[in-house]
């Protein structure tokens, strides 16, 4: 059976310096230590979920921006078409017009040349005409 004697209270009195003394030198350090590295740990964590968030915010940013620099270079390039095809539009009608200023030309000479031929044959045609009278009736014809 268990006695109660001083012994019990000399053991009771060892055990609560024990715990005060373990509790001052192990369970306090031990217990900070763990509240430090679970402040560190969450500061890691909302330190990688900031760097995250900028991270795909600069993703957004950079898509969006390739975006545009697609289309200003599509647009460029729609504006260096149309700025060739106007100016190829603009030499083609130079050369029409330049072709049809010539051709206008030759045929204005071709004109003046069967007008002359026209007139040399008129008069070549009145000449054996008269000349052909004049042998058939014997006499001049005028």
């Amino acid at each position: 059976m268990i006695s109660i004697n001083a012994t019990l209270l000399v053991q009771i009195i060892n055990l609560l310096v024990l715990i005060f003394i373990l509790n001052r030198l192990m369970y306090k350090p031990l217990a900070k230590m763990i509240a430090e590295r679970e402040t560190t740990l969450k500061g890691g964590i909302e330190e990688a979920k900031a760097l995250k968030d900028k991270a795909v915010e600069s993703k957004s940013t950079y898509q969006r921006q390739l975006g545009e620099g697609r289309q200003q270079v599509r647009e460029r390039l729609e504006l260096v078409r149309r700025k060739a095809e106007g100016e190829a539009r603009q030499i083609i009608d130079q050369a029409q017009e330049k072709a049809r200023g010539q051709a206008d030309k030759m045929v204005a000479e071709i004109q003046a040349e069967m007008a002359q031929a026209r007139g040399e044959i008129k008069a070549q045609a009145e000449a054996v005409a008269t000349n052909m009278a004049s042998r058939v009736l014997g006499r001049e014809v005028t």
